[in-house]
């Protein structure tokens, strides 16, 4: 048996993981990984040197430690550009979501915009109807000439206006979505 075979047989039957648990009860890649972790002095967040000293100390005793290393690199290889390619599509939807967001609310703000132009108009009608209709205040509605009439219907129809305006909600485009 080989120096490094003999090692990773060593860690695999007597070390612990850094959870504790026996590597002995682990498989496949968690297995190797507690190995080289352990052959290396531990984890890296315990204090050790983690399983790039162990692959290190492989390495150093031949062929196969050569084999073990390169595997080990070729594997860190493939998950550093799978991270890679899934932080890009987390980045694109992110900012195709940010795009979507702001096109619905410029379409809000817009009928915000409305609205408030609307409202002001409305109310700027309410105060000119209330400062004409003051003057009839407590007359008898009946006695009113058709004009004064007028005026109080006016109020009365702003006044409703307003009201109405008050529960006016502003809808998302469902266009846009």
């Amino acid at each position: 048996m080989t120096v490094p075979m003999s090692a990773m047989w060593v860690a695999t039957t007597f070390g612990t993981a850094s959870t504790g648990t026996a590597i002995s009860t682990l498989s496949g890649a968690a297995a190797s990984q507690a190995a080289l972790a352990w052959l290396g002095g531990g984890a890296l967040a315990a204090g050790g040197g983690g399983t790039a000293a162990g692959t290190t100390l492989l390495a150093l005793a031949g062929p196969i430690g050569w084999t073990i290393a390169g595997a080990t690199l070729l594997a860190s290889i493939a998950l550093f550009a799978k991270k890679k390619f899934e932080n890009r599509e987390a980045k694109h939807e992110a900012l195709t979501a940010i795009k979507r967001n702001t096109a619905l609310v410029k379409g809000m703000d817009a009928q915000i915009d409305d609205l408030l132009q609307r409202t002001t108009s409305l109310r700027e009608g309410l105060v000119k109807s209330y400062g004409e209709a003051l003057v009839h205040f407590r007359a008898d509605f009946h006695t009113l000439a058709p004009a004064e009439r007028s005026t109080l219907a006016t109020l009365v129809n702003n006044t409703k206006s307003c009201a109405t305006m008050l529960s006016t909600r502003i809808e998302q485009d469902v266009d846009s979505e």
